[in-house]
């Protein structure tokens, strides 16, 4: 397979398969509301986030449904083929020889590339665990793919800052807790418990108005150490790179949303001014100086 442009003009059968993919984003959300299944809410209410079934919401949260065909027929019957099903990443084979749905009974969330074209998804089981569930396909490469741009584009070129978390429940959580402050100032970008790629800081970086973002670690050794690291990373692009430590657990339940947002204050009060060149700063939790 021969590189993915960053950026360009997609060919005709680039186009195909993000149209692929959108539709079935449009699927797996309608889904979603109209499941029979308890988990999927379960879960959503596990995070805090239920919200999103409730309101219009930016994010496209859907559920791809257990079993069977289900998302092929409706995707064949819109129009497209066996092969760009395939080629997308929406169809596989069993072993047998039967077609099936690839993404089953699981949460889904659209991934997007540098030109926010839909080309993926990322998949939340029923235990809570996200992971990024499309293979390489030709408009597809999980290092070169992100969640949550589009979602809040009109945050990130009015100036918020972005957060990067591992979950893209606590994402959509961030936003949330911002819902009725009026303004949001800060937005949630999930690497899914990976390490951000510069194919992916670049597309943040993109999109952002400031050239501030935060990490997120959990309160533990190794936890620092790859939140140390993506800061590191995340300089080759950013002016200004702060670490916060979080709490265990999803961010609108521990903390509560109010909290939630004095933390991200202060880790974004403690940058020095914007432009001034690359800053590293890590507080914690304990720190006497947050004034929590």
């Amino acid at each position: 397979m021969g590189d993915i442009a960053r950026g360009s003009v997609p060919s005709p059968e680039q186009r195909l398969l993000h149209e692929a993919n959108a539709e079935a984003a449009i699927f797996y959300q309608q889904e979603l509301l109209r499941t029979t299944s308890s988990w999927p809410a379960e879960v959503l209410g596990d995070w805090g986030v239920e919200a999103v079934l409730k309101c219009r919401s930016s994010w496209q949260v859907g559920y791809a449904p257990e079993g069977g065909t289900r998302a092929i027929d409706h995707l064949q019957k819109k129009g497209f083929g066996r092969e760009t099903l395939m080629r997308a990443g929406l169809m596989s084979w069993t072993d047998d020889g039967r077609v099936v749905d690839r993404y089953q009974d699981q949460l889904v969330v659209v991934s997007r590339d540098q030109r926010l074209d839909p080309v993926g998804f990322v998949g939340v089981s029923r235990d809570g665990k996200a992971q990024a569930i499309t293979p390489e396909t030709p408009v597809h490469r999980p290092s070169e793919a992100l969640v949550g741009v589009r979602e809040q584009i009109d945050a990130l070129e009015a100036g918020a800052t972005a957060v990067l978390v591992d979950h893209p429940l606590d994402a959509i959580g961030i936003q949330l807790a911002q819902q009725y402050s009026g303004r949001n100032r800060w937005v949630g970008i999930p690497l899914v418990e990976a390490s951000p790629t510069g194919a992916q800081a670049r597309i943040l970086r993109q999109y952002s108005r400031t050239s501030r973002v935060i990490v997120t670690v959990m309160p533990d050794p190794s936890g620092a150490e790859l939140a140390a690291q993506n800061a590191l990373d995340l300089t080759a692009v950013f002016d200004n790179v702060q670490v916060f430590q979080r709490g265990p657990g999803p961010l609108l339940i521990s903390p509560r949303p109010f909290e939630l947002i004095a933390d991200l204050r202060v880790a974004q009060q403690t940058d020095g001014p914007e432009g001034s060149g690359h800053h590293f700063y890590m507080p914690s939790t304990d720190d006497p100086d947050l004034g929590l």
